[in-house]
């Protein structure tokens, strides 16, 4: 069924990334999850369940998209001068009904789609847990070489692809998968241009296209969403500054978008049956500032603002820097008060420990510890992880192993950190390294490579998150609408901690079996004061 014969440009994107997982955000990650688990997984129906499609309305546009997406859709109406009619954001199940002789562009946003992202690459692929194509890299495959749109590329319209996970092909790979042109960067003032030339034949393909620093907007320049996002993202912030040397967004400049603006998208997602914004920034904390320091006052009118907003249920920051947190530790009790957290009712956020080494923090991340010194990064994680735990703040930590240069003593001083942390409600997850530019450290197997400290570090890793999964999946499942991903979760964590736990304990019990680890300098044990 045709929708409307007007669309000129197409925006959609696999089914991974169109879903509202169940109005439980973090489950996203299960995208990274190996195919064969899904296959022969007892819940596997229950666990596909959780990439619920998101709704569309009465004409067949999506109700709600990636936040990225929205951007380029905003952009291309606002910059571009396309009407609302020309640009159409859909469900990839619903994407025929619009392709017509008008459409002349079908773009896919991509986060992940070859599968070589962090969390991808730990659990699925040719180093991961598991040796098997992860779900988003099938799923994007899938929808880039559907019938559908290769039969309308036939017909001359240009497929392009853009987002986070841009960075991923080569021309090689982008003449194997029917895609046209890749845009990589900050497509907010750029792809307006790129859409014109393409409706004019004025741009030569296949091509790939960076972002330069005439096209990075300002703040200001961040186009305004037309329509609610997945997870009910708003963008508070963009860019960070601390210059972490394998992290993308840590080296674009920090921006931020005013709260009137801010709270109009907030009020959007609301409409849109999102009335649990996630305020998506690198680091909340430094929101409205471009120094190393926060300005508490600025967070504070910010959270007010939006937890103020009529049909706000709750906020979270989709990630939150340690240093900011020990830096303004009474800023994280007034946000505290502000949403009213308690011990049921917490807000979680992703964060970077990374590792527990002063010499790899100096060497690749000399920023991160700012405005303390690399050579106290271990006392700053655990006291932000005190506040947060006393503030009802449940941060989930990263990992990086197999960073460039890092020793058996590196990822020992890591384990005994994690061990450290243990009191501290929470969740680490190990990531191994991977550069975006393609440089870095010899690549690893999360198993078959591990040297023995390695396996030391994930058994204090998988120590601390079976000491808190239970705790914590029970009060995040009091989000999820979805009965169906909720069943999921509860049968895949009985069966981790029922089943899987016995096995991995036993696995890393015998293969540590004799090792007496010694640490060159030892982590500090126990909290102390900068």
């Amino acid at each position: 069924m045709e929708h409307q014969s007007s669309c000129r440009i197409l925006l959609t994107a696999d089914r991974t990334m169109m879903s509202n997982y169940g109005n439980s955000i973090f489950y996203g990650f299960l995208a990274s999850t190996p195919t064969r688990v899904l296959k022969y997984f007892p819940t596997a129906p229950l666990l596909r369940s959780i990439f619920d499609n998101v709704k569309s309305d009465s004409e067949g546009r999506a109700v709600i998209a990636s936040q990225g997406m929205r951007r380029v859709e905003s952009a291309l109406v606002n910059y571009g001068g396309f009407s609302r009619e020309e640009v159409v954001v859909a469900d990839p199940r619903n994407i025929k009904g619009f392709l017509s002789e008008s459409t002349r562009i079908i773009g896919i946003s991509a986060i992940d789609p070859l599968g070589k992202g962090p969390s991808s690459s730990t659990f699925s692929g040719e180093f991961g847990w598991i040796h098997e194509e992860p779900y988003n890299a099938v799923h994007f495959r899938n929808l880039v070489l559907s019938r559908v749109v290769q039969d309308t590329r036939k017909r001359g319209t240009k497929v392009v692809v853009g987002g986070p996970g841009a960075y991923q092909f080569n021309l090689d790979l982008m003449a194997r998968y029917g895609i046209d042109v890749v845009v990589d960067g900050e497509a907010d003032l750029m792809f307006p241009d790129v859409a014109k030339k393409l409706l004019n034949g004025e741009l030569q393909t296949p091509v790939i296209i960076k972002t330069d620093q005439t096209h990075v907007p300002d703040a200001s320049q961040i186009p305004p969403l037309l329509g609610g996002t997945v997870g009910g993202i708003v963008e508070v912030s963009r860019g960070c500054g601390r210059g972490c040397r394998f992290c993308m967004p840590t080296l674009r400049r920090i921006r931020h978008r005013s709260v009137p603006v801010i709270v109009e998208e907030v009020k959007l997602n609301i409409k849109s049956g999102q009335t649990y914004p996630c305020l998506h920034a690198e680091d909340i904390l430094r929101y409205g500032t471009t120094s190393i320091i926060p300005q508490p006052e600025k967070v504070i009118e910010l959270f007010k603002a939006v937890k103020g907003v009529k049909g706000v249920t709750g906020v979270a920051p989709s990630h939150v820097a340690l240093a900011s947190i020990v830096t303004t530790p009474k800023t994280i009790k007034e946000i505290s008060e502000i949403l009213a957290l308690d011990k049921h009712n917490w807000m979680g956020f992703q964060t970077g420990i990374e590792t527990a080494s002063p010499e790899l923090i100096c060497k690749l991340m000399s920023m991160k510890a700012a405005p303390f010194k690399p050579a106290d990064w271990q006392i700053v994680v655990k006291n932000a992880f005190g506040l947060c735990h006393d503030n009802n703040w449940v941060p989930c930590g990263t990992l990086v192993i197999n960073l460039p240069g890092e020793t058996e003593d590196d990822v020992l001083k890591t384990a005994e950190l994690v061990e450290d942390l243990y009191d501290c409600r929470s969740f680490i997850v190990p990531l191994l390294f991977t550069a975006f530019d393609g440089s870095g450290s010899k690549p690893m197997r999360l198993k078959e490579d591990a040297k023995t400290y390695h396996l030391e570090l994930y058994r204090a890793i998988w120590r601390h998150d079976m000491h808190w999964i239970n705790d914590l999946a029970e009060d995040y499942l009091k989000y999820n609408k979805n009965p169906l991903a909720k069943l999921s979760i509860k049968v895949i964590i009985g069966i981790v901690t029922g089943y899987l736990n016995g096995w991995v304990v036993e696995y890393l019990d015998e293969n540590l079996k004799g090792y007496r680890p010694t640490l060159d300098n030892h982590a500090t044990s126990g909290f102390a004061t900068i």
